[in-house]
């Protein structure tokens, strides 16, 4: 059994007498890497300033590695990396000189640490160039080195392929999958790009309005496809999937449209025949991660 990176246990937060966050629980483990998902003003920023301390939470637990993020704080925090909101960089120096500056806050970093990351996210070339010159995509770049150089256990990364072309957002998910790999590290990614979280992730955890909607493994999500059916009796299928299947459904003209896993969908027909319907027509349609977000967020925008 593999340990708990991150946990998050009942947590909530509360600002201005509003619940933002309402009582939320995820948990990654070692070498897992988890896509947080939700669209707008979800509270994804906010439980994510909570899992790094720059906010405290009102009510639960956040553990790092077993450390309590409130009650062994530096411990905690000593096992994370992390840009939250954007790398925290000094334009006017050179990118060697803000990590350099950066490692000296870590007693542990030493010059081959330096030399590793920078040659890991491919700025050897640029890594002497003042800040200032980099590109957006070249500035996180720079932030994941920043992130990586005191060898964290846990990787939080907010959007990390803003200004990333697509070879370059090919090259970060390889970059990331081979740290998980080598260094039995994990990773906690917040981003919109779903195809990316889709090949890159082990799990996802799907925020709205500061609720989770559903924690669950990519594989078995993307196992659940949308199935269509056209029986001689639609409204006492919809009510067999609910009662016997436990599947909400709905009716679109002359079908049943529902999101099912395939290995069901043998033994619900059946069920269907046993209960004397005519079932005229049955199909089923693949579902992107995409697909499955705006179900479950209602349409809402991805961001």
């Amino acid at each position: 059994m593999r340990n708990q990176t991150l946990l998050l246990k009942n947590v909530t937060k509360t600002i201005k007498g509003k619940q933002i966050i309402k009582g939320i629980s995820f948990s990654i483990e070692d070498g897992e890497i988890l896509g947080f998902l939700g669209p707008n003003g979800a509270g994804k920023s906010t439980t994510l300033r909570m899992i790094v301390g720059l906010s405290t939470p009102t009510s639960g637990e956040i553990e790092v590695c077993g450390h309590s993020i409130i009650k062994n704080y530096v411990q905690a925090m000593s096992n994370v990396g992390c840009i939250i909101e954007g790398p925290d960089l000094y334009n006017y120096m050179s990118g060697i000189d803000n990590l350099k500056m950066f490692a000296s806050m870590c007693k542990s970093v030493t010059e081959k640490d330096i030399v590793e990351v920078v040659e890991l996210v491919g700025l050897k070339n640029r890594i002497n160039d003042k800040v200032s010159t980099y590109s957006l995509g070249m500035k996180q770049r720079l932030g994941l080195a920043q992130s990586l150089i005191h060898h964290p256990k846990l990787l939080i990364l907010d959007e990390p392929t803003n200004g990333l072309d697509p070879g370059g957002i090919n090259e970060f998910r390889n970059i990331i999958k081979s740290l998980v790999k080598e260094r039995t590290m994990s990773v906690l990614i917040s981003s919109h790009l779903m195809a990316e979280i889709e090949l890159m992730c082990d799990k996802v955890s799907i925020i709205k309005n500061g609720t989770i909607l559903k924690n669950a493994v990519v594989s078995e999500l993307l196992n659940t496809q949308e199935v269509f059916w056209v029986l001689d009796n639609n409204p006492k299928g919809i009510e067999i999937l609910k009662n016997t299947w436990n599947i909400s459904a709905n009716i679109n003209g002359e079908r049943i449209e529902a999101n099912v896993n395939l290995s069901q969908l043998p033994e619900i027909n059946k069920s269907f025949v046993e209960n004397n319907l005519m079932l005229k027509f049955v199909d089923s349609k693949h579902k992107s991660l995409e697909d499955l977000f705006l179900t479950l967020t209602e349409g809402n925008e991805i961001v």
